[in-house]
């Protein structure tokens, strides 16, 4: 019961407070005593000036009633005589706003034209001292529908930005999100997938010759596809996630480098560490962006230059983190001709989770043959919420797988 008061009392407070101040100054400001025309205010024409200055308060819920009954109260006023240099009107020229505010264009043409015929016919027919001045009387309270008109007109265009603004707000979010996951499934399945391919390539060429190479390569089919499953599994257990809850399985990080680079090693490529960190721990975000550019950079080099050897070096200098792999892959031609500066997703990947973090990234091939990707990646917090312009990335050499 409290409840329903204290909302009942809210939805009246404002307009029964708009209704007091309208009261007042229409009762007040037009007073008992006498004026240079008209009749003397009596009761009969306190009480009309009191429905139409109290039928603001009704405006909003009832419009037509309220219009009705402050209309019809405001010419009976004027067409009996009573003064008209007072501030008489004033309740149906807030009643008039209120109801124009609603935004029904056809109900306020039509109470408009009625409003002006009736302030008129007053004039011509009732025994007011000042015949002159029911038409700009009619003008008058009409000006306050066409205001409250233009008001619910504006009002509406505001609501119909806002509306607009937030469904392309939802959009660009939704397209993100999905950029997210997509960058993330590339970046967790791509090397596993490489590594499966690579290893049934070898396993498939030595089967008949030296059966114990096959079997090694199926054990590392087996292995590379193990790991692809759990991290489907983790990526989905995240998508599944409807709170800000932090996950259960730590991010990957550097950490995990030397684990990947075990992995590599069993698709035949030669990978050496030069792991420079430091003790002190980096942020979530620049660590996992500094194993993604060296997880797609090696599984790039199991994809596009078998057989080759690869250099992971990381330097943690006071400012930044520097990530390189490099490979000593055939020649530069070698390089051009087998794609890896082809149209896939890798690199371009790659370039948005390092701009993301505020750094930067470079890629292409190597002088003496091979390919090598340097990537920066800022330790100010600064720099990180202030990423700089994608157009500084576009010199990359392209996409890759």
């Amino acid at each position: 019961m409290g409840f329903r008061m204290a909302v009942l009392d809210s939805r009246w407070a404002r307009p029964a407070a708009m209704a007091a101040v309208v009261e007042l100054i229409t009762i007040a400001g037009t007073g008992f005593g006498p004026h240079r025309s008209g009749r003397l205010v009596d009761i009969p024409g306190a009480a009309l000036l009191a429905i139409a200055a109290g039928a603001p308060a009704f405006a909003r819920r009832w419009p037509a009633p309220s219009v009705a009954a402050s209309l019809t109260a405001t010419v009976v006023f004027y067409g009996f005589g009573y003064p008209t240099d007072s501030p008489f009107f004033v309740g149906l020229l807030v009643t008039l706003y209120v109801t124009g505010a609603a935004g029904a264009r056809v109900r306020a043409g039509i109470i408009a034209v009625l409003t002006v015929l009736l302030f008129v016919g007053a004039a011509l027919l009732g025994h007011t001292a000042d015949r002159s001045i029911g038409f700009a009387e009619g003008i008058i309270v009409v000006s306050g529908l066409l205001a409250g008109q233009v008001a619910a007109e504006w009002r509406a265009r505001a609501d119909r930005h806002t509306e607009r603004t937030r469904e392309e707000e939802a959009l660009r979010r939704l397209a993100e999100e999905r950029l997210r996951i997509a960058r993330e499934l590339h970046d967790v399945v791509s090397h596993s997938i490489a590594m499966i391919n690579v290893q049934a390539g070898v396993a498939v060429h030595v089967m008949d010759d030296r059966p114990e190479e096959a079997r090694a390569a199926l054990v590392a089919i087996k292995l590379a596809s193990r790991d692809a499953l759990r991290d489907l599994r983790g990526i989905l257990g995240l998508l599944r996630q409807t709170d800000d809850a932090e996950p259960r399985s730590p991010a990957a990080g550097l950490g995990h480098v030397p684990s990947l680079a075990e992995t590599v090693r069993r698709a035949g490529i030669g990978v050496a560490l030069r792991l420079e960190a430091g003790d002190s721990p980096l942020p979530v975000s620049i660590d996992l962006a500094a194993y993604r550019v060296i997880q797609e950079a090696l599984t790039n080099v199991v994809r596009h230059a078998p057989g080759a050897a690869a250099t992971v070096t990381v330097r943690r200098l006071p400012d930044a983190l520097v990530v390189e792999v490099e490979d000593d892959g055939r020649t530069a031609a070698t390089v051009a001709a087998d794609g890896r500066q082809g149209a896939g997703h890798g690199l371009a990947g790659m370039r948005e989770r390092v701009r993301a973090a505020g750094g930067s990234v470079e890629a292409g091939a190597r002088e003496g043959g091979g390919f090598a990707v340097r990537a920066t990646l800022p330790l100010d917090e600064g720099r990180r919420l202030a990423p700089p312009d994608p157009a500084a990335d576009e010199g990359g050499r392209g996409g890759n797988e």
